[in-house]
């Protein structure tokens, strides 16, 4: 029996493994699916949510029907992108709070969190909507580790203390939201980091 996916393309049945075996897979498989994977998130970065498989195909150098074999729905889709995001960014918050300097963690980390929330626009009001279960056990792990990333820096007198840690986090939304003020369009060569290197100053004691 065949289906038809939402951009009108036929996808046919897989075939589904017996009970207790397990379908090999093979090393260009697993190559097209990082490759999807990856152009997805950049494609995403660039044009939206509503990027098309088509698009991510083109991006990616594969054949649409990889996409849609490998990601037969759209929320399949986004909830692979989220836990792409937020595992790399857990993997920042460890690291942030294996380094000796406090104030050196927590600038790896808030950094990282704005860059990827402003290249990623749109995708944090999507994590309850596209995530499911895993998304949302990222997402909590992901806020308990900045919590204690910002609390530690506080603690050792580098941050401000008269902001709670989720308003610190919050502000790593700003570079996002930069736009056009009173006709004077933000500046591309400077990109996000002059906003992100006033946060930080503002951010720090003394």
């Amino acid at each position: 029996m065949s289906t038809y996916g939402w951009d009108g393309l036929m996808k046919t049945d897989r075939p589904v493994a017996t009970q207790g075996t397990a379908m090999p897979v093979r090393a260009d498989a697993q190559r097209n699916v990082a490759r999807v994977l990856a152009a997805a998130r950049r494609a995403i970065a660039s044009t939206g949510l509503d990027v098309s498989y088509h698009e991510i195909a083109r991006e990616a150098g594969v054949g649409v029907g990889t996409v849609y074999r490998r990601y037969p729905e759209r929320d399949q889709l986004m909830a692979a992108v989220l836990r792409d995001i937020l595992t790399e960014l857990i993997d920042t918050a460890h690291q942030a709070l294996d380094c000796d300097d406090a104030w050196e963690g927590f600038s790896l980390l808030f950094t990282g969190l704005a860059l990827r929330t402003a290249q990623n626009a749109g995708l944090s009001g999507s994590l309850d909507k596209h995530g499911g279960p895993a998304v949302s056990q990222q997402r909590r792990q992901l806020l308990d580790l900045t919590r204690r990333v910002i609390e530690r820096t506080q603690d050792q007198g580098h941050l401000r203390r008269d902001l709670a840690w989720q308003e610190v986090l919050r502000l790593a939304g700003a570079p996002a939201v930069q736009g056009c003020v009173l006709g004077l369009e933000p500046d591309p060569a400077r990109g996000h980091y002059s906003v992100l290197t006033v946060l930080l100053d503002g951010l720090r004691t003394g």
